[in-house]
C-alpha cells in the first residue's frame, strides 16, 4: 500500500533525481510516519484518472457562451469539492456560480514542511499544468496535477524568502526569484537548477515579479527599487548563461505591475512581444519585441495605500458594425477602480481602445480574468467578487477571510536588503498579494499561509446540477432556460442544451414525487420553450393529483401565443376548467388554439349554450368551412344581446370581405374568392332562412344598420375597395348595393341621422369616383345635405354632412345640377359654413369669409390664422371685416384680436376705439387688452379705461393704476372716489405726494376694518408712515405714528400687531412720548407689569441694532485693515534695476546721488538728470511732440511718457500703483509737478528714490 502513495519529501530528497542542489540537506518527512488520514492522502484506487484530473473549465465550455476562445490545458483539480472553511457571500446567484475547493494534498505538504523541517510559511505560488509553492525559508516544492509531490528544492545561498514563482509556457521549466534578488531555474521534469542568476537585477534590491513572455527565452523581472529588467536566457557551447537588460528604470517612477500578453500564432499581434507595465502615477503599454517602443501610456490616480492590477484576456467583441473580433482585452485597476481596453491592430499601427469603466464598493486587492466574460477582484476585506464584463453587475461574491491570504508587504518593504526602498512603495505594498493569488482557465488559486484554495467558475451545466442538489428548482430551470435560449445560432449547442434540459425534468420528476406540483410552473415553461410538449401532456399530466394548477399554467401559455396546440385529453379537461370559472375566457383559449385539437362537439355545445359568439364564429369558419352560418344565425341575435356580437360580426364581415380570416390570419386563396361572394350574397338576401310573414326586404342588412349605421357603412366603404368592386361588374355590383341601402333606409323605418350617414357614404363615394355620378341620386343627396334642420343631428353628423358635401363640390359633382349661386344660397340656408367657405373662394367674394368662420363655432381657432395669413392682401378687405365684426372677435378671443390688431392695423387703433365707443363692453374689453399688450394710450383713453374698470371691473382697478402712467391723478381721483375706491385713493394721494390725505384716508377705513383685515390693513398703513418720513418734516410724520398708534392701541382685535408696531414707531418717534402714550391709553393700565414687554422688547430690539451696528464696524475695521496691509506690501515691494548706468548721462549709479528706477523695463536715471528730464518733457509738452494732452467733457485729460532709453511706454495705471522705497533718502520725485497743471485732478508718475553706496543688487521684478 505504501508504494502507490504519492512520493512524499523523503522519498524525493532519497532519490537520485534532481541535482545536488536541489536536494534538501536533512531529511523532511519520515515515510513511515505518513498517515493516510492526518495528511487527507487519497488511496491508490481513489487516484483520479487522466481524463478526470483534465480541468473543464474553460471559457467556451459554458452553453451560453458566445466567445471562441482559445481553450486552456489541463489544470490541477482539487482532492475535495464544495467543502471548506470559507464563507460564501451568496449575492446574485446564492452560491451557485463559483465552486469552492481546498487543494489538501498541496495544503497538507506545506504544513508539514513548515512542522518539520522549518520551511517557513508559503509566501508565493505559480499555477499551470504543475503547481509550485516557495516558502518564507527559500524552500520550493512542485506538485503535479494530482497534487503528488514531484521535488522539493531549497535555497544554499541564503538568499531570504522566495518572493516570485512563473512556469514557462510550456511548463518545462521553473523561474524563482528570492527576497535578496536570486533568480534561479529549474527543469520542471527533475527538479536540477538550471541557472543561478545574482546580478540580473539592481544591486541590494530583491525580486518582485516574475513573468514569462510569448518569446520561449525571455522572461521580466521586477525589483524592490522599481525597475524592469529584460531575461534573455542562452546555451552557447553547453554553457548556459543569461543577459540582462533594464527595459524601465526605478529613478524615473518604480514599476508596481506587470503582465506580459499571452496568445497563440492565429493572431495577428503574435509577431510582437507586448507588455503592460504600470506605477504608482501611470500605466504603459510597451513593445519589446521587435524593438522596444511604447504604445500607449496615460495616468493612473488612485488612493496611496493601493497598488495598480493588470490582467490581460482573449475576448470576442463585437463592433458597432456587427463584425466580430478576439482581441486582447486589458483589465486595469487600482483603488475601486476597473477599466477596460482593447487591443487591436488598426492601419497597420497597435492601437488600444478604451471601453468600459466599472465602479466597485471596495478598494481592490487583485483582479484576475475566470474566462472571457468574468472577473474575479479581492478586496480589501478579503471578499472575492465576481462581476460580469459586459453588464457591470456583481453576480457573486465569497468571503475568503478563512483563507488565511498570504501578503508580499516583505519584500515590497525591502525587509531583506535593509528597507532601501521609497515611501510611496512601501506605503503602496502593504496589501501586496501578487504572487498569492493566481488564475488559470476559469480557476483561481489563493494562496494561504498553510493552504492552497481553489475558486472556479462552475459550467452551466454544473450550475443547474448544484441548484438541483440543493432542490432550488425554480433557478435550475431559469438557469436551463437562458443556457438554451442564448443557443439559437448553434445547433449543435442547443440540441445539448435540450439535452440537459429533458435530464433535469427527469431529475424533477425522480425528486417531486411527493409534491408533484412544486415548481410546476418553472418545469412547464422549459418544456414548451425546447419543444418537448410529449412530456407535457403525458408524464407530466399522468402524475398529477390536481390538475387545476396545471392547467391554469397551460392557459398562461396559450394566451401568450407560446403554444397552439395541446393533446386532446388536455383540452378536454381544459374547456371542462374554465366553463366551471370563466366561460368568457374559455372564449379567449378557444380562439388562440388550434382548432384540430379540439373536441368539437364538445366546445360547440358550449358555445352555444354559454353565447360565446366569437369562439362559434371561428369554429363554423375554421373547422366546418362554413362562412355564411354564423351570419343567418347570429345577425338575427343583435337587437337582442349587447353591442359585443353586433361588433364581432362587423369585423367577422370586413375580415371575410378583405380575404383575412377571423380572428386572425388568411383565407386560403383557393376559397377567398367564393367566401367572399357567400358573404355578400348573404348579407344582401332578400329574405332569411327563417323567414316569417311580414319580414321587411333584406333583414340582415337591415339589422346590421339598425345596429350601428356608421360602422356598417365603413365595412361596406372598406368592401368597395377590393378588387372585386372595380371595373364594369364591380361598378355595377356597387351601385345595386347602393340601391339597396336606398330602399332599407327610409324616413319611416330610420332616423334622419342615421340616413344622413348613408347619403354621406354616397357622397363620399361618389367624389371619390367610386360611384358613377346619377343625376337622381345627386338630387337625392344634395336635398339632404341642404336640408336646413335635421331632428337631433349632433355636430359630429353635421361635420360630416358639410365634408360630404364639400367634397363633392371639389370634384365638380354637382355641376350638371346646380350653379355656384344656388349651391351658396343653400350652403347658407343649411348653416354649412365650410362650404359657404368653399363656394366665397370659387366666386371671389372675400369680404364674406369671416363671417363663415364666425358663425363656425368648430373654425374660431383657425379663424385667426386666416387673418394672418390674408393680411397682406388687399382685396381679403381683413380690416374692413374686422371693424365690421369688432364686438364679435373681441367676444370669442379678444387677446388674439387685439394682438392682430396691435401687430398688422396699429395706426388704425382710434379708429376701431371709435366703432367700439357703441358697447361699453366692447370698448372696456378693447382697451383692457390694448392696455395688456403696452399699447400706449393717451391720456383720454386712459382715463377712460379706468372710467371703465371702476364701472364694471373694480377688482382690476388697483393693478392698472400702479402698471399705468397716462391718467392724470386728480381725475383719476375723482374717479376712484366716486366709485368708493377708496384704497385706491390711498395710492393715488401717496403718488400724489398727499401724505396727510392718504393717511387719514386710510385711519377711516381702518376703523370700519376688523381682524385680520385690520391687523393687514395696520401693517399697510405703518408702511405709508415709512415712506413718508423722507418727504414729510419730524413734526408731521411723528403726527402720523402717534395718530396710528391712537387707533391701535384701544382695539383688542389689534392686539397681536401692537408689539409690532411699537417697535416700529420706536425707530421714528420720541421714546418717552410713546411710553406716555402707552400709559395713557384707556385699556393699558398704568402698572409697570402691563407695559413690562414692551418695553422690553424694545429695549431688546436696541440692544440687536446695537450689537449689529458694532459688528457692521468690526469687519468694516478688518476689510479697510486687510486693504492697507496689502497696500503697504506691495509699496514695500523691491524694484528691479537691469542697467549700472543712468540712461541719460551713462555715468555709473553707485557712489553718486539718489537714483530714481523707472517703472517694469527695469532702467535707472539719477535725480539730477531726472530735472534735466523734466525741464525736457516741459519744453516738448509746449510743442506736443512726446506728451500729447486728450481733453475731456470733464476738462481732464491723461499723460503718455515713455522711457528715455526704450520708449516703453509708462501708463498711468502704473503711475497711480507707485511702488516706494522703505524709508528713502529723497523726497519721492513727481516729474510732472511743474508740468501739469494741480488743478486738472490727475494721476501722474510717482518714482522711487534708492541712494546707492555700493554696485546695485538685481531686485525683484514687481
Amino acid at each position: 500500500m505504501n508504494e502507490l502513495k504519492a512520493p512524499s519529501l523523503q522519498s524525493l530528497l532519497e532519490s537520485d533525481r534532481g541535482s545536488s542542489d536541489s536536494l534538501l540537506a536533512e531529511s523532511l518527512l519520515d515515510v513511515e510516519d505518513l498517515d493516510d488520514v492526518e495528511y487527507a492522502i487519497p488511496p491508490s484506487g481513489a487516484l483520479p484518472t487522466l481524463e478526470s484530473a483534465l480541468s473543464e473549465f474553460e471559457a467556451d465550455s459554458d452553453i451560453g457562451s458566445e466567445l471562441g476562445v482559445p481553450i486552456p490545458g489541463p489544470t490541477p483539480t482539487p482532492s475535495i469539492a464544495e467543502e471548506g472553511g470559507v464563507r460564501n457571500g451568496g449575492a446574485g446567484g446564492g452560491g451557485s456560480i463559483m465552486r469552492y475547493a481546498m487543494m489538501q494534498g498541496v495544503s497538507a505538504q506545506i504544513a508539514s514542511a513548515a512542522d518539520r523541517v522549518n520551511a517557513g510559511m508559503a509566501t508565493a505560488c505559480a499555477v499551470s499544468s504543475l503547481i509550485g509553492i516557495g516558502t518564507s525559508h527559500g524552500h520550493i516544492l512542485n506538485f503535479d496535477i494530482t497534487q503528488a509531490l514531484r521535488w522539493a528544492h531549497q535555497d544554499k545561498h541564503a538568499q531570504g524568502a522566495v518572493s516570485a514563482l512563473a512556469y514557462n509556457p510550456d511548463c518545462s521549466r521553473l523561474l524563482a526569484g528570492y527576497a535578496r534578488g536570486l533568480i534561479v531555474m529549474i527543469d520542471t521534469q527533475s527538479g536540477d537548477v538550471l541557472r543561478n542568476v545574482f546580478d540580473a537585477i539592481t544591486p541590494n534590491t530583491g525580486v518582485l515579479l516574475l513573468k514569462w513572455t510569448s518569446r520561449p527565452a525571455l522572461a521580466l523581472c521586477s525589483d524592490s527599487g522599481g525597475s524592469v529588467w529584460s531575461l534573455s536566457f542562452t546555451r552557447k557551447l553547453g554553457i548556459r548563461g543569461c543577459s540582462s537588460r533594464c527595459l524601465f528604470s526605478g529613478a524615473r517612477g518604480e514599476v508596481c505591475a506587470m503582465e506580459p500578453l499571452m496568445m497563440d500564432n492565429s493572431h495577428e499581434l503574435d509577431q510582437y512581444c507586448i507588455i503592460a507595465l504600470a506605477t504608482l502615477s501611470k500605466y504603459f503599454i510597451v513593445t519589446i519585441r521587435p524593438r522596444l517602443k511604447v504604445i500607449k501610456y496615460h495616468l493612473l490616480q488612485g488612493p496611496p495605500d493601493c497598488l495598480p492590477l493588470l490582467a490581460w484576456q482573449m475576448v470576442l467583441i463585437q463592433a458597432a458594425d456587427t463584425t466580430r473580433s478576439v482581441d486582447p482585452v486589458l483589465v486595469l485597476g487600482r483603488g475601486n477602480q476597473l477599466f477596460f481596453h482593447q487591443l487591436f491592430m488598426s492601419n497597420g499601427r497597435i492601437t488600444l481602445l478604451y471601453l468600459r469603466h466599472v465602479q466597485l464598493q471596495a478598494n481592490l486587492l487583485s483582479v484576475h480574468w475566470l474566462g472571457p466574460k468574468c472577473v474575479a477582484c479581492m478586496d480589501t476585506s478579503e471578499i472575492l467578487h465576481l462581476i460580469d464584463v459586459r453588464s457591470s453587475k456583481e453576480l457573486e461574491c465569497i468571503d475568503m477571510a478563512n483563507a488565511g491570504l498570504v501578503y508580499g508587504s516583505a519584500q515590497f518593504k525591502g525587509l531583506a536588503t535593509g528597507g532601501n526602498v521609497s515611501p510611496a512603495l512601501a506605503l503602496a505594498g502593504t496589501h501586496a498579494c501578487y504572487n498569492s493569488l493566481m488564475s488559470r482557465g476559469t480557476q483561481l488559486y489563493v494562496l494561504g499561509a498553510r493552504s492552497l484554495h481553489m475558486i472556479a467558475v462552475r459550467t452551466w451545466t454544473e450550475r443547474i446540477s448544484y441548484l438541483v442538489k440543493n432542490q432550488r428548482w425554480q433557478e435550475a430551470c431559469d438557469l436551463a432556460l437562458d443556457g438554451y435560449r442564448a443557443t439559437t445560432e448553434r445547433p449543435r449547442r442547443k440540441a445539448q442544451a435540450k439535452e440537459r434540459i429533458i435530464m433535469l425534468f427527469k431529475e424533477y420528476l425522480a425528486a417531486s414525487a411527493r409534491a408533484p406540483d412544486y415548481c410546476l410552473g418553472a418545469i412547464v415553461k422549459c418544456l414548451i420553450t425546447i419543444g418537448e410538449l410529449d412530456l407535457l401532456w403525458t408524464q407530466l399530466w399522468d402524475r398529477l393529483q390536481n390538475k387545476s394548477l396545471y392547467l391554469q399554467h397551460i392557459t398562461e401559455h396559450i394566451e401568450n401565443d407560446n403554444i397552439h396546440r395541446v393533446s386532446p385529453t388536455i383540452s378536454q379537461a381544459l374547456v371542462e376548467h374554465w366553463l366551471e370559472i370563466s366561460p368568457s375566457k374559455l372564449e379567449d383559449i378557444i380562439l388562440k388554439l388550434d382548432w384540430t385539437c379540439l373536441d368539437l362537439n364538445q366546445v360547440l355545445k358550449a358555445a352555444k349554450r354559454y353565447k360565446l359568439y366569437r369562439a362559434q364564429i371561428y369554429l363554423n369558419t375554421h373547422a366546418l368551412g362554413d362562412y355564411s352560418s354564423p351570419l343567418t344565425e347570429l345577425i338575427p341575435l343583435v337587437a337582442l344581446e349587447n353591442s359585443s356580437l353586433g361588433n364581432s360580426l362587423l369585423v367577422y364581415i370586413s375580415s371575410c370581405l378583405a380575404g383575412r380570416g377571423y380572428p386572425s390570419g388568411e383565407i386560403p386563396a383557393d376559397m377567398a374568392q367564393n367566401v367572399k361572394h357567400e358573404v355578400l350574397r348573404c348579407l344582401t338576401s332578400l329574405h332569411s332562412n327563417t323567414s316569417v310573414p311580414n319580414e321587411l326586404p333584406y333583414p340582415y342588412l337591415r339589422a346590421l344598420l339598425k345596429f350601428d349605421t356608421r360602422e356598417t357603412l365603413n365595412v361596406i366603404s372598406l368592401a368597395f375597395q377590393e378588387k372585386e368592386f372595380s371595373g364594369e361588374l364591380g361598378f355595377s355590383h356597387r351601385k345595386r348595393i347602393i340601391n339597396i341601402l336606398l330602399e332599407i333606409m327610409t324616413p319611416e323605418n330610420n332616423t334622419w341621422a342615421e340616413i344622413g350617414c348613408l347619403l354621406n357614404f354616397i357622397a363620399q363615394q361618389i367624389s371619390q369616383q367610386c360611384l358613377k355620378p346619377d343625376t337622381q341620386l345627386l338630387e337625392k343627396v344634395l336635398n339632404h345635405l341642404s336640408k336646413e334642420k335635421i331632428t337631433n343631428e349632433t355636430a359630429r353628423q353635421h361635420s360630416e354632412r358639410e365634408s360630404a358635401w364639400h367634397e363633392l363640390l371639389i370634384n365638380n359633382c354637382l355641376d350638371e345640377i346646380s350653379s355656384d349661386e344656388e349651391q351658396l344660397r343653400l350652403a347658407k340656408r343649411a348653416h354649412c359654413y365650410y362650404v359657404q367657405e368653399y363656394l366665397l373662394e370659387k366666386l371671389q367674394r372675400y369680404d364674406a369669409i369671416l363671417e363663415c368662420y364666425l358663425n363656425n363655432n368648430q373654425r374660431h381657432d383657425t379663424m385667426f390664422c386666416y387673418m394672418e395669413r390674408h393680411v397682406s392682401q388687399p382685396e381679403r378687405k381683413i380690416y374692413e371685416q374686422i371693424k365690421t365684426n369688432l364686438k364679435r372677435l373681441l367676444q370669442i378671443n379678444a387677446k388674439e384680436t387685439t394682438r392682430i390688431i396691435d401687430f398688422y392695423f396699429s395706426e388704425k387703433i382710434n379708429k376701431l376705439l371709435e366703432v367700439a365707443q357703441e358697447d361699453e363692453e366692447t370698448l372696456l374689453t378693447f382697451l383692457d387688452y390694448l392696455h395688456r399688450r403696452r399699447v400706449i394710450l393717451s391720456t383720454e383713453q386712459s382715463e377712460q379705461l379706468l372710467a371703465l374698470l371702476c364701472k364694471h371691473k373694480t377688482e382690476e382697478v388697483d393693478a392698472f393704476i400702479q402698471q399705468s402712467d397716462g391718467y392724470r391723478i386728480e381725475e383719476a381721483l375723482n374717479l376712484v372716489l366716486s366709485h368708493k375706491l377708496n384704497r385706491t385713493a390711498i395710492y393715488l394721494y401717496e403718488k400724489n405726494s398727499n401724505y396727510r390725505s392718504a393717511f387719514e384716508l386710510s385711519i377711516e377705513l381702518l376703523a370700519k376694518l376688523r381682524n385680520d383685515e385690520a391687523a393687514v390693513f395696520a401693517q399697510e398703513i405703518s408702511n405709508l408712515c415709512v415712506r413718508s418720513t423722507g418727504v414729510l418734516a419730524n413734526k408731521d410724520f411723528e403726527q402720523f405714528w402717534f395718530t396710528l398708534l391712537q387707533e391701535i392701541l384701544p382695539r383688542d382685535d389689534l392686539k397681536s400687531s401692537t408689539k409690532q408696531m411699537l417697535h416700529l414707531a420706536s425707530q421714528y418717534v420720541d421714546l418717552p412720548k410713546l411710553v406716555q402714550l402707552l400709559m395713557n391709553t384707556h385699556n393699558v393700565s398704568g402698572n409697570f407689569g402691563d407695559i413690562k414687554d414692551l418695553l422690553m422688547s424694545m429695549l431688546s430690539q436696541s440692544r440687536q441694532e446695537t450689537n449689529t451696528m458694532e459688528k457692521a464696524l468690526e469687519v468694516k475695521g478688518r476689510e479697510l485693515a486687510n486693504a492697507f496691509a496689502r497696500k503697504r506690501a506691495e509699496v514695500k515691494r523691491g524694484l528691479l534695476a537691469s542697467t549700472m548706468r543712468c540712461m541719460i548721462c551713462q555715468q555709473r549709479l553707485y557712489n553718486q546721488s539718489d537714483i530714481l528706477v523707472l517703472g517694469g523695463c527695469g532702467h535707472a536715471i539719477h535725480d539730477k538728470c531726472a530735472e534735466t528730464y523734466r525741464e525736457t518733457l516741459q519744453t516738448r509738452r509746449n510743442n506736443e511732440d512726446i506728451l500729447q494732452m486728450e481733453y475731456r467733457e470733464s476738462d481732464e485729460f491723461k499723460i503718455n511718457l515713455s522711457c528715455p532709453n526704450c520708449n516703453v511706454e509708462i501708463t498711468n495705471n502704473f503711475y497711480s500703483n507707485i511702488i516706494k522705497l522703505s524709508e528713502p533718502s529723497a523726497a519721492v520725485i513727481d516729474l510732472n509737478e511743474t508740468v501739469l497743471n494741480t488743478e486738472s485732478k490727475i494721476q501722474v508718475l510717482q518714482m522711487g528714490v534708492l541712494r546707492l553706496k555700493a554696485p546695485p543688487r538685481k531686485f525683484t521684478n514687481y
